[in-house]
């Protein structure tokens, strides 16, 4: 009988011993997970995103569906979106996705062969930080070397901060003939393509599309601007993604106006995922 008691109470202390081992990290996470915490959006959220709770707080206004491929992040709750730079001056983000129903935005980044906009990095953080779908564009130049271009472009926009593929603002024919603008502009897409590994979104105004781009670069996807109620006709029947409606947009969290556009149709943001 004694025996039989101290093979039981040593049984009883063996697992207690057991109960009390300290839980690997991976242990704590699943608990955490699963005392409560969004396990949805913890799956999906990316390496650049802060870990700090104020910071989750706030990322609630990006509660959609996200879909990710390495660090992008495409926000679905929304067809709409904005694009900033500098003109905008400095942005309250929270704000910004407090107010508006937007899931995208495209920031300026670079233009010509020296230019950087000098409120890039601040409005990428915190962009991303709210929990938009973040894209940078270049504003072309025809009158600069399209290589000093490229090399702007590329020493700026980082493939691994950008939930969207580049965009090329084309607005300008410059000084160059028409052969020479078309020629140099396909080579400056190409070698963006070539570095990102995705192609750029193209952008630029329906009439100047419909002057000198009819025909043109007819495998990328185009967002047009077109500051109508009824949306662009292209002469050559292209479809495009998006739609740049407005330039005299008002946004709680930005002073001044904000250009903003929508996703046409059919169309996904999930399609200029970088």
């Amino acid at each position: 009988m004694n025996v039989s008691l101290n093979f039981r109470q040593l049984l009883i202390a063996a697992l207690a011993a057991a109960c009390f081992v300290p839980q690997t990290a991976e242990a704590r996470k699943k608990d955490k997970d699963k005392d409560g915490c969004n396990t949805a959006y913890m799956a999906v959220a990316p390496d650049a995103l802060p870990a700090k709770a104020e910071g989750e707080r706030r990322m609630e206004h990006a509660a959609a569906v996200f879909m990710r491929t390495s660090n992008a992040r495409i926000n679905s709750k929304y067809k709409e979106g904005i694009d900033v730079s500098h003109y905008q001056g400095s942005i309250d983000w929270d704000e910004v996705v407090g107010g508006t129903p937007i899931s995208y935005v495209y920031l300026k980044a670079t233009e010509g062969a020296s230019l950087v906009d000098k409120t890039y990095a601040r409005n990428l953080a915190e962009a991303r930080r709210v929990g938009l779908s973040v894209g940078s564009y270049h504003f072309y130049r025809p009158n600069v070397n399209w290589r000093q271009q490229f090399d702007n472009m590329v020493a700026v926009v980082k493939a691994e901060e950008q939930d969207l593929v580049p965009i090329i603002d084309i607005e300008h024919r410059g000084a160059v003939s028409a052969e020479a603008f078309i020629a140099d502009l396909r080579a400056f897409i190409e070698k963006v393509t070539e570095h990102y590994g995705k192609k750029p979104l193209l952008y630029t105004y329906h009439n100047f599309y419909n002057r000198y781009l009819t025909g043109e670069f007819t495998d990328y996807h185009f967002m047009i601007a077109r500051y109508r109620t009824d949306s662009p006709t292209l002469n050559d029947g292209k479809d495009y993604i998006m739609w740049q409606y407005t330039s005299t947009g008002s946004i709680p969290g930005i002073r001044g106006h904000v250009d903003r556009s929508k996703i046409m149709g059919n169309y996904s943001l999930s399609q200029v995922m970088m």
